[in-house]
């Protein structure tokens, strides 16, 4: 998550924070109180925005620098039998990157992040 997308969220979130102490005083009349209900389903569907576009952008850079990882490790494979047993460690790390890319694109389609 860059540094705008950070600030934006915990801003949202200290929002949402407010409206929803304020939710809870009864001298809002319920016109008030509605308001700010939509108010809040605004910055929660902001939130979810937020943190859905910064999971997908790690989900492409991880595939990106796997895609590269991979080319590497193909080069290390053929260079000498030396460099190609720490090669296979570094596969393991790809191999694990990989699924965290798959889960958390698979969370995100389904919409549970």
């Amino acid at each position: 998550m860059n540094t705008e997308a950070f600030t934006t969220l915990r801003l949202v979130r200290e929002a949402i924070g407010q409206i929803q102490v304020q939710l809870n005083d009864p001298t809002y009349s319920a016109a008030d109180k509605g308001l700010l209900e939509q108010a809040l389903d605004n910055l929660l569907d902001k939130e979810d925005i937020i943190i859905s576009n910064s999971l997908q952008a790690m989900v492409d850079k991880l595939n990106d620098s796997n895609t590269s990882l991979e080319g590497i490790i193909a080069d290390m494979k053929k260079a000498s039998a030396k460099i190609s047993a720490v090669a296979d460690s570094i596969k393991k790390v790809a191999n694990v990157v990989g699924v965290l890319a798959e889960i958390t694109s698979k969370a995100i389609a389904a919409g549970l992040v």
